[in-house]
């Protein structure tokens, strides 16, 4: 575990002990507002095992004695609703087993699970994010070997257990979610322009084609994007793609990149907006953070979004054109896409739970079975088993285009880290940028500040 992690993790245990016994065993939450490919190859009992076994449909001992079990997670309305009906229908099956369901939204949660992990009273189910792992396993093993209980694994898709769901070669997080970024093209704007639907454009080539485009309608652009999708999806994975590496080294703290590189993402920005490929920054931060609002993409005149995999839904209900999906353009010497694709939470086995069988068997339920799938839709995550996107597709929730972006986002893709997506650095990164955009500093400029600003912050999280 990293240094960093130690401190926190000491602190946050001190400072919530005294509120363990104000979360109780049973609480119910729910009215708050809302890298080793073994592993996946060994992974747990198959659906075959179990019934071999003697057990229900579901996995669990007709006969067996009453169970209670404790599942916890954050999330939205939808999510709750979601799988408060999977519980129902579990139970439905498994008279034996009760499950008591512990919900609230985001805020606290890592808290409140660190805590109870801490005083052995954590929930048998455990929703986590993946970032979260080093925390948890590196202080101790809290976590269930996923690969030695009742739940199939190699039900999910290729790779994503590898990079979401395993800590120091051990598969302890069932990831519930899977995704990365894709270049979202409104048809009738690319036949309109000449944009080639079956071409991994460079970033080169895309502000030739930007430009073009402009010189043709001046209130036409190519693209839009709001500070945060500069900061995400143009600067990261530019470096990225240079690199094909997070930006950090998680294990010396060192940029991973140079100040060289960095300018040069700098400047790619720059030239996006020269050529006209991008729409006016001042414009597009009328619409940020809802980019499929935005009037001149509603209307036709912008033709492509960079954005997640998850955001498919909110573009195709935006237009009425028909929507498609290219992968995001790259850099000419491309060591890697730039897409960070992997699956960022999922659910894992409290390890000194007294019921970890049976708490495995309610999460294969949860995961694999067809009609806990079709009652979950996306509320719970993206699609991140093999049967998933079959069984949703046939029941008209999720579209041919968002698996097409799934599918697209991963080959040549890298895994990204935690420290990587340090706030600090994030923030930092964007107000550059921002900077840049404005013309108060040259790209050269922000680099260098970039650089300098990185390793003050690297050194210090190094040495806690």
């Amino acid at each position: 575990m990293k240094k960093q992690f130690k401190k926190g993790i000491s602190l946050i245990m001190a400072a919530s002990m005294a509120a363990v016994s104000l979360m109780g065993c049973g609480s119910q939450s729910g009215n708050k507002p809302a890298d080793t490919t073994a592993a996946q190859s060994s992974a747990g009992t198959t659906a075959a095992d179990t019934a071999a076994a003697g057990t229900t449909a579901a996995g669990t001992e007709a006969s067996g004695e009453p169970v209670t079990l404790r599942f916890s997670w954050w999330g939205s309305d939808s999510r709750h609703q979601a799988l408060l009906a999977v519980i129902e229908a579990y139970e439905k099956k498994n008279p034996n087993v009760k499950v008591e369901a512990e919900y609230q939204g985001y805020d606290g949660y890592y808290e409140k699970i660190m805590t109870t992990l801490s005083s052995n009273t954590a929930p048998d189910v455990i929703q986590l994010s993946k970032e979260w792992l080093p925390d948890i396993q590196g202080a101790k093993h809290y976590l269930a070997d996923l690969s030695t209980l009742p739940v199939d694994l190699t039900t999910l898709k290729d790779r994503l257990l590898e990079i979401a769901g395993t800590y120091n070669g051990e598969p302890n997080v069932f990831p519930c979610t899977v995704g990365g970024s894709v270049t979202y093209v409104n048809t009738d704007f690319a036949k309109a322009y000449g944009v080639d639907l079956t071409k991994n454009y460079t970033w080169d080539e895309i502000k030739e084609l930007g430009k073009s485009i402009h010189e043709q309608d001046e209130e036409a652009y190519l693209m839009t994007a709001d500070a945060d999708m500069l900061n995400r999806l143009f600067v990261q994975p530019y470096l990225a793609q240079k690199t094909g590496k997070p930006l950090v080294d998680e294990e010396t703290y060192t940029m991973n990149f140079t100040e060289a590189e960095a300018a040069e993402a700098f400047q790619n920005v720059v030239e996006l907006y020269e050529t006209n490929t991008l729409e006016p920054f001042g414009e597009a931060a009328t619409f940020a953070g809802q980019a499929d609002q935005n009037n001149k993409w509603i209307n036709g005149k912008i033709g492509m979004i960079v954005d997640y995999t998850g955001s498919a839904p909110k573009y195709i209900a935006s237009i009425d054109s028909p929507l498609d999906v290219i992968s995001m353009p790259v850099t000419s010497d491309a060591k890697c896409s730039g897409v960070a694709y992997s699956g960022d939470r999922g659910f894992a086995i409290n390890d000194n739970s007294e019921h970890k069988e049976e708490a495995a068997k309610f999460l294969d339920f949860l995961m694999n079975d067809p009609e806990s799938i079709a009652i979950c839709k996306t509320d719970v995550g993206y699609c991140p088993t093999k049967q998933s996107d079959d069984i949703l597709i046939a029941a008209g929730v999720v579209s041919e285009i968002q698996k097409k972006g799934v599918e697209l986002s991963e080959p040549n893709s890298y895994t990204n880290n935690m420290i990587s997506g340090n706030t600090e650095l994030e923030v930092i990164r964007k107000d550059l940028i921002q900077e840049v955009v404005y013309g108060d500093i040259t790209p050269e400029e922000a680099a260098q500040e970039l650089v300098e600003q990185y390793q003050e912050i690297l050194d210090e999280l190094k040495t806690k």
